[in-house]
């Protein structure tokens, strides 16, 4: 199936890790014909993905921006659209977890970095592009959730994590229904375990990075191109109609199971 990807100017973060999601789906939109400019807090990370994308021949940049800083990511939207005109993708992908602990030993320096990583920079990013996608009446915004946001018990020790996740869930949903007027479709991607750095970065106990190791090798974890796919179909016309919905990409453990609950 064509996409109608090709020639789109596509903005993804969290592009810094070489296993990651944010990487994935910067190949992977990259693959469909878009121009990419990949960011992250990590510079060479992101260099590293752009020139693996450079080798099929796409156009792409790549920005070191903390999301958190709206000063740099106004630096990013700035430059993009002094180089090609405009910004028809925003794929909001970075994110962080201060680590696994009873809410009661947790401090308000890890509250901040959860909420601040995972809806501010996604508000951050959103509101930088937003005028412009208004001004032209079309743009594709994806953000991401967690799986554990959207169990009935959410994560034990991870309570300002998935408050944030869940926080970015309904700021999504509302600024679907205000924008989708004018064009603009704004989803949001929960992702299962994945096998990627985040349990090893994230400050999580190092037992959690185990049970997604042993589900990675069981073939049982969510995977850069699963959500790689997923993403690819919500920022296409295909899914005009599409806005405002959490789509979960979790692996099916077999009849009975469930994945242990975890951040992505």
């Amino acid at each position: 199936m064509d996409l109608k990807l090709k020639d789109k100017v596509a903005i993804v973060t969290g592009t810094g890790s070489q296993i990651g999601f944010g990487r994935g789906i910067a190949l992977m939109l990259a693959k469909e014909g878009c121009y990419i400019i990949s960011v992250d807090a990590n510079l060479e990370g992101a260099k590293q993905t752009a020139s693996d994308i450079r080798a099929p021949g796409r156009k792409v940049l790549a920005f070191k921006a903390d999301i958190t800083r709206r000063a740099e990511v106004d630096a990013v939207v700035n430059k993009v659209l002094s180089e090609f005109g405009r910004i028809d993708i925003l794929v909001n992908c970075a994110g962080r977890a201060s680590g696994l602990r009873p809410f009661v030993e947790s401090n308000t320096e890890q509250w901040d970095m959860d909420i601040d990583i995972n809806l501010r920079g996604t508000m951050n990013f959103t509101h930088a592009v937003l005028p412009h996608m208004l001004e032209r009446k079309y743009g594709k915004i994806v953000n991401f959730s967690t799986h554990a946001a959207h169990q009935p018990t959410g994560l034990a020790g991870a309570a300002s994590y998935v408050a944030a996740k869940a926080g970015t869930v309904m700021f999504s949903k509302t600024l679907a229904g205000e924008v989708g007027a004018s064009g603009i479709n704004i989803n949001i991607i929960a992702p299962g375990p994945g096998a990627t750095n985040f349990h090893r970065v994230s400050g999580n106990d190092p037992r959690m990075a185990g049970i997604v190791e042993a589900l990675a090798k069981a073939g049982k974890t969510t995977t850069p191109e699963d959500i790689a796919y997923t993403v690819a179909f919500l920022v296409s016309d295909v899914s005009a109609k599409l806005s405002g919905q959490v789509l979960e990409v979790s692996a099916p453990t077999g009849p009975g199971g469930a994945a242990p609950r975890n951040p992505n």
